[in-house]
Parts: C-alpha cells; sequence; structure tokens
C-alpha cells in the first residue's frame, strides 16, 4: 500500500481503502487535530443560517460539526473525491443535527455557481492536489463576497525527526515530501490566497510535536514509509534497519522526537 501521507489522491484504488478512514478517525482522536481544528472553525466566522462548503470532507466528522453551528436554516455540503470516504461520512449516525449534505466533487472543478457559499474550509487536503493554488483559485469562486476561506495544511519539509544518521533521515525525509502531491503545500497558501485575491490573509504556524514512537509510526506512518524508501531504492535494508533501530533505542531511553508544522490560513473575499 501507499503511505496515508501520499496515499489520499486515490484511496479509492487502494486495496485497502477502509483503512484511510480509520487513520482519519486517529487524527479526529488527537487533542493537538481537535484544537487545530477548533481555531479553523472559530476562523470561518460562521452564524446560524450560513452556507458553508468543506473541500475534502474525507469521514465527515468536520462537516457534522460546521452543520451544527451552521443550525437548521443554515446548509453545509461536505465534497470528497473518493466514494469510500463518503459512504464513511453518510453511515455515521446524526448525533448532531442538522446533517450535511455530501457529493463526489473535485476541488479543482467545483459543481458550485459563483458566490454560493459564505464560508469555505479545507483542513489537509490540497497537500494532495497537484496545484492547491488552483484549488485556492476555485474556494474563492464560489465564495460570496465578505465570505471567509479557511485553510490548514502541513509543509513536510518541516518534517523533522531525531535520531538517525543525517544522510539517511534527509534522504528518508526528503523521499517522503516529494511523494506527496503537493508536499510544500503549507508555504504556498499565502501566494495562493494572494493570487486567488483574498485579502485581510493571516498565517498562523502550529508545530505538531510526538514524542512517542509508537505514536509517530501511526501519524507519521513511519514503517510503510521506510519500505517504500528501501523498494525505491532510496536507502539500503541495512541503512533503514540501523535508522529504525536507533529510534526504538531513543524511544525506550525517553529520548525520541519529531514534529511538523502546519500552516493554518485564512483571508476574506472582497468584491
Amino acid at each position: 500500500m501507499d503511505s496515508f501521507a501520499s496515499g489520499f489522491a486515490v484511496v479509492d484504488g487502494a486495496g485497502d481503502a477502509l483503512s484511510f478512514v480509520s487513520y482519519l478517525d486517529l487524527i479526529h482522536s488527537m487533542p493537538f487535530f481537535q484544537e487545530c481544528k477548533r481555531q479553523s472553525y472559530q476562523r470561518l466566522g460562521i452564524r446560524p443560517g450560513a452556507r458553508v462548503l468543506e473541500i475534502g470532507c474525507g469521514n465527515g466528522v468536520d462537516a457534522a460539526i460546521l452543520a451544527g453551528i451552521a443550525g437548521p436554516a443554515g446548509q453545509v455540503i461536505g465534497i470528497d473525491v473518493s466514494s469510500t470516504m463518503l459512504a464513511s461520512a453518510r453511515s455515521r449516525d446524526g448525533a448532531k443535527s442538522p446533517l450535511p449534505d455530501y457529493a463526489l466533487c473535485d476541488a479543482s472543478n467545483l459543481a458550485f455557481a459563483d458566490e454560493t457559499f459564505d464560508a469555505v474550509r479545507a483542513d489537509r487536503v490540497l497537500q494532495h492536489t497537484n496545484d492547491p493554488a488552483i484549488v485556492l483559485l476555485e474556494m474563492a469562486r464560489v465564495t460570496r463576497a465578505d465570505g471567509r476561506i479557511v485553510v490548514f495544511e502541513p509543509d513536510w519539509e518541516t518534517f523533522v525527526l531525531s535520531p538517525g544518521d543525517r544522510g539517511v533521515t534527509r534522504r528518508i525525509l526528503n523521499f517522503w515530501c516529494d511523494r506527496i502531491p503537493s508536499g510544500w503545500a503549507g508555504r504556498s497558501l499565502y501566494a495562493a490566497f494572494s493570487r486567488a485575491g483574498l485579502s485581510e490573509v493571516a498565517v498562523t504556524p502550529i508545530s505538531l510535536v510526538l514524542t512517542s514512537l509508537p505514536l509517530a509510526r501511526r501519524v507519521f506512518d513511519l514503517e510503510t514509509t521506510v519500505s517504500l524508501a528501501v523498494k525505491a531504492g532510496v536507502v539500503s535494508s541495512k541503512e533503514a534497519e540501523a535508522w529504525s533501530d536507533a529510534q526504538e533505542r531513543a524511544d525506550a531511553a525517553g529520548q525520541f522526537f519529531s514534529s511538523l508544522t502546519f500552516y493554518l490560513v485564512t483571508g476574506t473575499k472582497r468584491v
């Protein structure tokens, strides 16, 4: 299988598509991401009765929360390119009311008229597109005047991990970043917001720090990515084994460290 970091662009073609749903459940359970999501909801400025678009809705958790904020008079639509994800989103019971609507749709070609939504949000989605700037243009197109756009994306070249041989670490992490369709999504957002004509653009960097190797393995899908790096000839199996062993020893001694920086970016559409 592909890694969770780079495989979301082709979920339906994966032999283990449901594992990507489980991965999103893990992310939603972590306090770091819960707080980042809370901040993104707040920045959208949603009022009761608002129309909201969730780009790349995944398992539907965020769309359901947004629907609760918009209220019975509002409308939230979650889109995704994955039928597997949409099926998961639709299957979740309606503990929160009202429920969002869902649609199969490509973010780079949104099937909505100009100025349809009061707020548009994307969370760790643009990294899986070939050109985040094109998606931002579409997000701006369907946003009404004075509407808000909020995007939360990682920059995978900010991913650091210790310990590990410097050369081997660089090769593995660069390989990792370059497998993701837009591994530099985070750093590209400010310019993309500007090109989309958005104003009052605010950028907040937020770093995830993990000092537990078992958790880092799950969040960053370390074992799969290292295996792929060996298969691609980026590192030898001996180098990969030594690299992983060093992290095991560090974790046992309470010295393992990893981090990744995300960027929470907000813009307003002015006409």
